[in-house]
């Protein structure tokens, strides 16, 4: 179950890594946080009516205990992308994902703090180690750039409600298997989603043919969160987001991959002394994964 959960949580990532890379794209070419936010949603609730059609059985409204972790859910979801967004005006992506690998930290400190989870002193190191990386990506011409950062705590502070959320969620609803549960609740917190943000929709006025720009990013993220719901279900939110930390190294790999097919507007040129620091503090985020993993 471990090794699943650590190659399903290694597949969310991928997945992640290419939604911040189609979302700069978008951003790049005059789209903005709110509107690519808005479309997303709403591509992924069309598209999860049908799954949820399929995947719905009597036995489902049997527990009600998903409930209130639905609404954190989709409130830590909604709001942690507004805050991406935002930062991603001022934050490279490759960077911007490994700065998110400090949510591992902020759930870590919650989640004990609430008495979820103990950590021993492998796993402490690995916490640390990852925040450290996180630093490291940051750190530009002799100084930190701050530039952003309200904007990445921000999306931490979400994320983490949400994080805490989808475990309860998963484990609240009734289905025979754990891939049923996970893609129950990944469908109806997107439907959820994609009600509320509705009225956004044709209060922006926007129109249909708009969708379309935003179809790479909506299927990125939808089967990130089929994935790691998944992960979250067999692993928990902590570890989890301790394997999610490879969507650091998953990015720079996708953006050099990109950059090298022609593809334009992802990165600002950087030096060699640039990528440098960032494969630094790519194994730095491969030790505290390690740490935490053996702990």
């Amino acid at each position: 179950m471990i090794l699943l959960g650590v190659c399903t949580g290694l597949t969310a990532a991928l997945f992640q890594s290419g939604g911040y890379i189609c979302s700069r794209i978008y951003m790049k070419r005059g789209g903005n946080a709110v509107g690519l936010m808005v479309l997303a949603q709403l591509l992924i609730a069309l598209f999860s009516i049908p799954l949820l059609a399929l995947a719905w059985q009597p036995g489902f409204w049997g527990s009600w205990h998903w409930l209130l972790p639905l609404a954190g859910t989709a409130l830590g979801t909604t709001g942690g992308e507004v805050m991406f967004f935002q930062a991603e005006k001022s934050i490279a992506p490759s960077r911007l994902s490994s700065l998110l690998g400090l949510r591992v930290v902020v759930l870590a400190i919650v989640s004990a703090s609430i008495g979820l989870e103990r950590y021993n002193w492998l796993q402490v190191g690995g916490i640390v180690l990852a925040a450290a990386s996180a630093m490291v990506m940051n750190y530009q011409n002799g100084r930190f750039n701050f530039r952003g950062m309200g904007f990445v705590f921000g999306a931490l502070g979400f994320y983490c409600l949400s994080d805490l959320s989808i475990k309860f969620m998963i484990d609240g609803i009734a289905a025979p298997t754990l891939w049923h549960r996970a893609l129950l609740a990944v469908c109806m917190i997107n439907f959820v989603i994609g009600i509320v943000l509705l009225p956004a929709f044709f209060l922006r006025r926007m129109k249909p043919a708009e969708l379309k720009p935003a179809a790479p990013y909506a299927g990125a993220w939808f089967f990130k969160q089929l994935f790691l719901y998944g992960c979250y279900a067999m692993v928990g939110p902590v570890f989890g987001n301790v394997i999610m930390a490879a969507r650091g190294p998953l990015s720079i790999l996708l953006t050099l991959l990109l950059l090298r097919m022609g593809v334009r507007n992802l990165e600002t040129p950087k030096g060699g002394d640039v990528w440098l620091r960032r494969g630094i503090a790519t194994l730095m985020m491969v030790g505290a994964i390690l740490l935490y993993s053996f702990g």
